[in-house]
């Protein structure tokens, strides 16, 4: 049985705990409220029911914000960077972790060094512009990859040090090359890891706004995110337009992390574990 003191500081936690989630959950339920409202309406940005729920500004907004091209845009973005980090971080933080030599370990201090480091978008768009990649989907998948690529190190090599290494001598014993006992021994116990790094690396490519204006001048091949501001300017702001412009941008995050968030937290304890 709780006592007294015991209950009370749990129904104090609770509260707490509840006034925090309405930093989250009241700016959400604006934007909802506010993308079915007209324009007058909405320029307040108040937490009340529209008077009329008007559906077709997501119509309005779909054909005018020219959305599903700029989805497609992030959607390439997005996964390909992804896939790539994933096998290139997996592979590096396996061989890293396994063979503890004073160069592998200059590699583990130079990738944990990239989470440190301030990114200089001027040094970006020389380096694009020298190799012909400005203004290119590639570049801008580039880009993002040397950036999400440190943490993704980490991660995995945190999470490999803990798998024990007779797994590897028994593949060895059995005939298993290098590559082999990397993809079919190692790989697979990564699940929670690999959920981790796919999770927190599309959220942040997808949600990105500075690399992509300054890589992707064209404007067809915006991402979504820019979209934002076809509704938006100096003199005039649609801000019912610009919310559904938000939720056809927060839709496809939303979908990740409901597949994927029963791994995070498993995946981040590990990866904060070093050898």
């Amino acid at each position: 049985m709780k006592t007294k003191h015991e209950k009370i500081r749990l129904a104090v936690k609770e509260v707490l705990f509840w006034l925090l989630s309405l930093i989250v959950i009241v700016p959400f339920l604006i934007v909802i409220f506010n993308a079915f409202k007209t324009k007058p309406e909405a320029i307040n940005m108040q937490l009340t029911l529209p008077e009329v729920w008007h559906f077709e500004n997501f119509k309005q907004v779909w054909d005018q914000g020219s959305i599903l091209n700029s989805l497609v845009n992030s959607l390439i973005i997005s996964i390909t960077s992804v896939v790539v980090t994933v096998v290139a971080s997996a592979m590096c933080a396996y061989v890293i972790s396994r063979n503890r030599t004073k160069e592998n370990r200059f590699i583990y201090l130079y990738f944990a060094m990239g989470l440190m480091v301030p990114v200089s978008m001027v040094s970006i768009v020389k380096v694009l512009r020298v190799i012909h990649l400005y203004n290119t989907l590639l570049g801008s998948i580039l880009v993002f990859v040397a950036l999400i690529l440190p943490l993704s190190v980490f991660l995995y090599y945190g999470f490999i040090t803990g798998i024990p290494k007779e797994l590897d001598e028994a593949a060895v014993i059995d005939g298993a090359g290098a590559l082999r006992i990397f993809t079919q021994v190692v790989f697979p116990l990564l699940k929670p890891a690999t959920v981790t790094v796919i999770m927190i690396n599309f959220l942040n490519v997808w949600n990105d706004f500075q690399i992509p204006l300054y890589t992707l001048p064209d404007p067809d091949k915006a991402v979504i995110v820019q979209k934002v501001y076809n509704f938006y300017g100096t003199y005039t702001a649609s801000w019912n337009l610009v919310s559904v412009t938000i939720l056809f941008a927060i839709l496809p995050i939303l979908i990740v992390y409901i597949f994927g968030q029963r791994y995070i937290i498993s995946g981040m304890v590990a990866g904060s574990v070093k050898g």
